[in-house]
């Protein structure tokens, strides 16, 4: 029996390096060289850009970016002021009045390749800002440079700036190609009569030869999967303002001042149309690492879906 096993061991090693190899030297073969395509494609997840303090960002797109994906105007909703707790120092009004002062930018600059007429567009970045009216209009601020441009700043006004930075510096763009990306961002949504903190992917497609840019948006859900809807993806509105009004949760109303899931949306921004999110598409669509030909696959089939819509 010892000898038997002795036999059969360098057998077992031989055949795991020929399966670790992948059969690459069969027949004296090379191993395949990879597709010329796969080093177009990012697979490490990074942040989005900020877009730069003191852009204005009004109904288009703003300076130095070609397209406005989308532009949020919080409000509480009208019907649901009066659930709003009147917070201690600060007050039922003021507190309604301070959830609309900020705005969030979504941009994308689409740019050619190099220059030239015939050059293909590409996807140069994604950015993402927070504002509030100034001098010159709408106007992404930070708290170091509010007074700035124009924009008065008091201590709940820092607080409310500065926490919706700490929730969008949460996004993240898990991959990415020469045209395309995707870019996961934390919403507060209304789900189970209760305000949760969900992710929305967009997935942004740029038209190689026209420069045009395409929006898809799906709900990912909680961490846990909670609140998430794969069935279905909406496709935005060019330069979309989304007037999100806000759902007041009384029970994320404990202290001083509002927590991050005291007010929450229950509406998707506007859109052109609706779509059903295949079955066989759902899996990568709710994927958060990719390989890059994963993401190369998901990009062709969210093209191909996006062209079944078009009117």
């Amino acid at each position: 029996m010892r000898v038997r096993k002795m036999i059969l061991a360098p057998a077992a090693l031989a055949v795991s390096a020929l399966l670790a190899a992948g059969l690459a030297t069969q027949l004296g073969q090379p191993p395949a060289a990879p597709p010329v395509w796969a080093g177009d494609y990012d697979v490490t997840a990074g942040p989005p850009e900020m877009i730069a303090p003191g852009t204005v960002v009004e109904q288009g797109p703003p300076k130095g970016w070609s397209h406005l994906v989308i532009k949020s105007l919080p409000r509480v909703r009208e019907t649901e002021t009066g659930r709003v707790p009147a917070v201690p120092l600060i007050g039922r009004n003021l507190t309604v009045r301070m959830a609309g002062w900020m705005f969030t930018a979504f941009t994308a600059d689409v740019t050619r390749e190099s220059p030239g007429p015939a050059a293909p567009y590409r996807l140069r970045a994604v950015g993402l800002g927070l504002g509030a009216h100034g001098t010159n209009g709408d106007t992404v601020v930070t708290t170091e440079t509010a007074s700035q441009n124009g924009v008065q700043m008091d201590w709940i006004k820092r607080q409310v700036l500065d926490t919706g930075y700490k929730i969008q510096g949460q996004a993240v763009i898990p991959a990415r190609g020469p045209a395309f990306a995707l870019i996961d961002t934390p919403v507060i949504v209304r789900c189970a009569n209760r305000n949760r903190m969900v992710r929305y992917r967009y997935a942004l497609l740029a038209n190689p030869e026209t420069g045009a840019l395409d929006v898809l948006l799906w709900v990912l859900g909680a961490e846990g999967g909670e609140c998430g809807d794969l069935t279905r993806a909406v496709q935005l509105e060019p330069n979309c303002v989304d007037k999100a009004e806000l759902i007041p949760d009384p029970t994320e109303f404990n202290g001083p001042r509002p927590s991050d899931l005291s007010f929450a949306v229950d509406k998707l921004p506007p859109h052109r149309v609706e779509m059903v999110l295949p079955p066989e598409l759902r899996e990568r669509a709710a994927r958060t690492r990719f390989a890059p030909d994963e993401a190369r696959a998901l990009e062709t089939d969210l093209r191909k879906l996006i062209v079944g819509h078009r009117p």
